[in-house]
């Protein structure tokens, strides 16, 4: 149990900061399959993240802050810095997760309950307009805030599948023009996550050296 609870709020972490990452600069704000395509455009992803999870037993939020990374076709990886050292790599259909405790490995194509949180936000990223609707219903809309390459937009993805229907309420996607802000998660049980984005990278191609010292668990 207690294994299993530690993979999926990696793998719930982890959509809160990857799909709201990949919006070239200079065009004005994108339609749903414009913002798909730039995710397929994209040859690889940096940022930085601040994620407050809100959770209906503390007074508080927890702040988590790190690194996130993508590097196409299927990988993924998840740094997470402050307060504590974790991190959640996704390559295929492995995934792993270390921290001070230690390491654990799940392989997702035996996994029917953490694969479709991941199939969900790596489709996303890979921009699979067909993928992401078997798995949610998609609301894509201006905002009405904003004009030309300052006009705002929301993208609200409300899952359609289990057991993710019965986890996440919805996941909503903020941006202004070709510049994605915010996400944020809303669980079945009340509690939800604000991610924060910043030195965003959509055109960073991860060399043979970084993708060997960037996609591992610290240590191996």
């Amino acid at each position: 149990m207690r294994r299993r609870s530690r993979i999926a709020a990696g793998v719930i972490a982890v959509l809160s900061t990857s799909a709201a990452l990949a919006a070239p600069k200079g065009e004005a704000a994108p339609d749903i399959d414009k913002l798909l395509a730039r995710f397929r455009a994209s040859p690889g992803v940096f940022a930085r993240f601040r994620e407050e999870k809100h959770l209906a037993m503390l007074e508080a939020p927890l702040v988590n802050e790190g690194t996130i990374h993508f590097a196409p076709p299927a990988k993924l990886a998840r740094h997470t810095e402050k307060p504590l050292a974790s991190t959640l790599l996704i390559d295929g259909d492995r995934l792993q997760f270390g921290d001070a405790n230690g390491a654990e490995t799940l392989d997702l194509a035996s996994n029917p309950m953490v694969r479709p949180f991941v199939d969900s936000f790596m489709m996303v990223l890979t921009g699979n307009r067909a993928g992401l609707e078997r798995l949610f219903a998609m609301k894509f809309a201006p905002t009405g805030t904003g004009k030309g390459d300052a006009a705002g937009w929301r993208l609200a993805l409300t899952p359609r599948v289990a057991p993710m229907n019965k986890v996440i309420k919805d996941i909503v996607i903020e941006g202004a023009g070709i510049s994605i802000r915010q996400m944020e998660i809303h669980e079945s049980s009340g509690d939800w996550s604000r991610t924060v984005f910043s030195d965003i990278d959509v055109n960073h191609r991860y060399s043979p050296a970084e993708q060997a010292k960037i996609f591992r668990l610290p240590g191996k």
